[in-house]
């Protein structure tokens, strides 16, 4: 197995081990992406436009284009364009909210729903073979780490914020 520091040609190894641990995080996130990306691709989706309709095929209700958006950790303005082109594409289609005309909830044309049901087999076999090195124990041990650091970061976050905050008072 090769390290992180051996794959990408570092003259020095990591003398920061938490540094090393974010930058495989990292790493191995963008390998996975770029390892989808043909398969979207050849279906004429980008990575964020399937994980659009992937989220709508499996919603459990009506859902807002505001709570897609948070869904997917996206900005307001990325969901809206990403929505913008799967619209155009007849993928996605918008529905007012009855008594509310700022907000739309959002759900899948039968287009849309035959498209991504014909690319989550294709999908989920990559995501399978990407994943074949872990048992099913590791697999939630992984989740489990990664859920850890996912809290910690995001009460660092908020921390930031508010020191933020206080030094523009």
């Amino acid at each position: 197995m090769k390290s992180l520091a051996t794959e990408l040609s570092l003259d020095f190894p990591f003398s920061d081990l938490r540094h090393e641990t974010l930058l495989n995080i990292v790493h191995t996130g963008n390998l996975l992406a770029s390892a989808g990306a043909p398969l979207f691709r050849q279906f004429g989706l980008t990575e964020a436009q399937f994980n659009v309709l992937f989220a709508l095929l499996h919603k459990g209700r009506e859902i807002t284009q505001t709570e897609l958006g948070k869904r997917l950790v996206v900005t307001r303005a990325t969901i809206t364009s990403v929505l913008d082109k799967l619209e155009e594409k007849g993928l996605v289609e918008r529905r007012d909210v009855p008594g509310n005309r700022r907000i739309y909830h959002v759900g899948l044309t039968s287009a849309g729903r035959a498209l991504v049901e014909k690319v989550e087999p294709q999908y989920r076999e990559g995501v399978h073979r990407a994943m074949a090195d872990l048992s099913d124990e590791e697999c939630r041990d992984l989740i489990a780490r990664l859920e850890r650091v996912r809290m910690t970061t995001a009460a660092v976050k908020h921390d930031l914020a508010e020191s933020l905050e206080a030094v523009k008072s």
